[in-house]
């Protein structure tokens, strides 16, 4: 069985290198890729995965692996066990402008036990903008915690749902397919290398011109149109198949146009950047984990060293007796809290990346700035066994925003937990982040 599945991989891997560059034609190039079953068998097999990869412009980029059942009609094995000796793959892999070999261990039997057939593909890509592989498969959304892990407002024994969500966000699975998804927040440079550098002269006009505290913290002040604006004119800077159009004929890019009245037509297998939809930017939130509140999975709590969030405290009695809303929230702090509420807030919002990624390796995917999904809210839209759900098909009145902010508290940071905006509404508080299809 081990010899079979070594001869069966290795003669069928496909390399096909994802087409992404900051500029188009500049992408990494990888060849020569190599697939061998070095150990085990079945649920034990682990394999080998080697490739030659060379970068014209950067030194580190990012390397990701699909796994095909069907001669690559389809990509849906979820291969996420890798192994840590000569793991060159996921983010900041070195290159070289030579090509150079590099390798990963990859837990095939872990995640495909014993399923190999003739008809396996594997497929290495590589990108050098900063976006991280999502692999395919279902997702546990909502959150089942118990609540009782705390208190009450009123000093009594915790028996408040700080977690089920019941109307907004029931427990159940949605499967998602493969997406790339930006590592960290679209940051003030970013937003004004492709305005100024592409946008401000291709026709395109912005409700708002943005706002960002520095060239390294998020974008903010701009709605939610302005965030599938840039999406667009970001598309078309890197020649890539803009998403997003005016018509349902899909003639004509979305370029201009008022937040407060424009609908936006999403156009089916383009590829281009466009914002998650509400279940994608859950299912990368929780990186890869199961059951878990925030997007880190070894404890349940949260505290200032985790995210950028602000602490709500309320007065019991006496200031002595001024305890955290959230029960879960562990951040220690001094309000001075001699009235019913006091905070205790970072201020503002932080630079991209100032706290550690979760375990898909995504930054701020909890605080910071609020994030713009493409999704119309509903509270009852999502229901058990969906697949790519994009939200209602019908107008709502708000866009829904996941995530928290530097200006909310520990609850609104959880995975599970749901906001919705107007798609007109402008807050310094409210960010984004692209994803895209792989093509």
């Amino acid at each position: 069985m081990k010899t079979q599945i070594s001869r069966q991989l290795a003669a069928l891997a496909l390399c096909l290198a994802a087409p992404f560059a900051a500029r188009a034609g500049t992408p990494p190039v990888v060849t020569n890729v190599v697939v061998t079953a070095v150990s085990g068998s079945g649920a034990n097999t682990i394999v080998t995965v080697s490739y030659d990869i060379s970068d014209a412009n950067f030194t580190n980029v990012n390397v990701f692996m699909l796994v095909s059942q069907d001669s690559g009609a389809t990509w849906t094995v979820p291969a996420t066990q890798f192994g840590a000796v000569y793991n060159d793959y996921g983010t900041n892999v070195g290159v070289t402008t030579n090509p150079t070999t590099k390798s990963f261990v990859w837990f095939a039997g872990i995640d495909w036990d014993g399923n190999y057939t003739a008809n396996c593909r594997v497929r290495v890509l590589a990108n050098n903008v900063g976006l991280v592989l999502i692999p395919p498969g279902s997702y546990l959304r909502g959150n089942g915690l118990a609540a009782n892990d705390g208190v009450n407002p009123d000093g009594s024994p915790g028996t408040l749902s700080y977690d089920g969500d019941i109307t907004d966000a029931p427990t159940n699975s949605v499967y998602v397919s493969t997406f790339y998804i930006d590592s960290t927040l679209v940051t003030g440079g970013k937003w004004n290398l492709v305005v100024g550098g592409y946008a401000s002269s291709h026709g395109y006009a912005f409700d708002n011109v943005g706002s960002f505290t520095a060239s390294s913290h998020p974008v903010q002040t701009i709605n939610w149109l302005d965030a599938v604006k840039w999406c667009n004119a970001r598309s078309e800077m890197e020649g890539i198949t803009p998403v997003y159009y005016t018509d349902g004929g899909y003639g004509t890019v979305l370029k201009t146009g008022a937040a407060a009245s424009t609908t936006p037509y999403w156009k089916p297998g383009a590829n281009g950047y466009r914002l998650p939809t509400e279940a994608e930017w859950e299912k990368a939130a929780r990186g890869g984990a199961a059951g878990h509140r925030f997007p880190w999975s070894n404890v349940d709590t949260i505290n200032w060293s985790q995210a950028n969030y602000t602490v709500v405290k309320y007065l019991v009695s006496s200031f002595a007796d001024c305890l955290n809303v959230v029960p879960f929230d562990l951040q220690a702090c001094n309000c001075g809290c001699n009235t019913p509420f006091c905070y205790c807030s970072f201020g503002s919002d932080s630079a991209v990346g100032s706290f550690a990624p979760n375990g898909y390796n995504l930054y701020d995917m909890a605080g910071n700035v609020d994030q713009w999904c493409w999704d119309w809210y509903s509270p009852s839209y999502y229901a058990s066994g969906q697949t790519d759900p994009q939200g209602p098909s019908t107008a709502q009145s708000n866009r829904v925003l996941r995530g928290g902010s530097w200006l909310d508290n520990a609850d609104n940071a959880r995975c599970a937990n749901r906001n919705n905006n107007t798609p007109a509404n402008t807050n310094n508080n409210i960010g984004f982040r692209c994803v895209r299809g792989v093509p």
